[in-house]
């Protein structure tokens, strides 16, 4: 129905480079999820007394304000990294749209955080659903999102909370709103009332006017869009079954059913998934299955050292944070 016209705007699309393992000392592990296709970013608190071994990045989402109202649309892709950025594995069941009341929030960057006892984004954006901080306007809610995990998080796991591409997406005063927080650049936020935003920035010719487009009509040049990208990356950091939420003066509902999301709260809820089978994960290309043994022992024995650590006193107390339950 729609013709496809692509423009990969320069610098969204670049050949990463594997590179080998080398031998390093085992001091913890680091294991940070990155999901966006931008550049990796190491995520250290200057609070933490150790290193983490793992990350996961990778991501591609699309927010509109059509004639229905706003429309947000997101591939499912997790890619694990490792310590020097070869990428190991991926699976395809990761949230990135989290509801927050009538509004939303949309991750391009890290799903998870810096921290042992609450490693994934997820936990900390279901809690901070329930908080009063979160009963603000859009154009308020990125600072109080973050005033929010600097209260909850110690230190280091606040500043891992910064590093996202962040999409804020509701109504203010019934107008709808669209602001995004790069995380992972300059860290400013820019807000609009009309058209569109894409992370990764990409330029979609069918969205030239897209106020005119209905739910439907945005909903399948999102999906066609998102598709095409992942296609041209493979295997790559974006990919997966394209999750979309919609949001109007009166409601805010899932477009169609969403996947039944895991609820990990730290890196050994992952681990204790993936040993019982229950989580499909896609080695890369060149890995071996013994790789990704090893990357999310390492992650799990991180967790399990930091969580001893914390009840001994030696760093920051961090209370649990639940996650979404099913059907959420």
């Amino acid at each position: 129905m729609f013709s496809r016209k692509w423009n990969f705007i320069s610098g969204n699309l670049s050949l990463n480079v594997l590179s080998r393992d080398f031998p390093r000392p085992f001091f913890g592990a680091l294991i940070v999820f990155l999901l966006s296709s931008t550049v990796l970013h190491t995520v250290a608190g200057t609070n933490s007394r150790q290193v983490q071994p793992l990350r996961i990045k990778g991501s591609f989402v699309i927010a509109a304000i059509c004639k229905d109202g706003i429309i947000v649309a997101s591939d499912s892709r997790g890619t694990l990294k490792n310590r020097e950025g070869r990428r190991i594995a991926y699976y395809d069941i990761n949230q990135k749209i989290f509801p927050i009341g009538d509004k939303v929030i949309a991750d391009t960057g890290y799903a998870s955080l810096n921290d042992a006892k609450v490693s994934f984004l997820s936990a900390l954006m279901s809690r901070f659903s329930q908080s009063p901080l979160s009963y603000v306007d859009v154009e308020q809610l990125p600072n109080s999102y973050f005033k929010y995990a600097s209260i909850i998080l110690p230190a280091a796991g606040a500043e891992s909370a910064k590093l996202q591409t962040l999409v804020f997406a509701g109504y203010e005063k019934a107008r709808p709103t669209l602001c995004i927080y790069e995380g992972e650049s300059g860290r400013g936020i820019k807000c609009r009332n009309s058209g569109y935003l894409s992370s990764p920035h990409q330029q979609i010719f069918e969205f030239g006017n897209v106020s005119s487009l209905s739910f439907g009509d945005a909903a399948q040049i999102m999906k066609q869009t998102i598709d095409d990208y992942a296609a041209a990356v493979q295997p790559g950091l974006v990919g997966g079954p394209v999750v979309m939420r919609t949001i109007t003066t009166s409601s805010s509902k899932w477009f169609d059913t969403p996947p039944n999301w895991p609820n990990w709260q730290a890196f050994t809820d992952l681990a204790e998934d993936y040993k019982n089978n229950r989580i499909p994960f896609h080695l890369m290309p060149g890995i071996n299955k013994e790789q990704l043994d090893r990357l999310i022992d390492d992650g799990a024995a991180w967790v399990r050292l930091g969580q001893t650590s914390s009840a001994r006193g030696s760093t920051a107390d961090v209370p649990v944070i639940g996650s979404y339950p099913p059907g959420r």
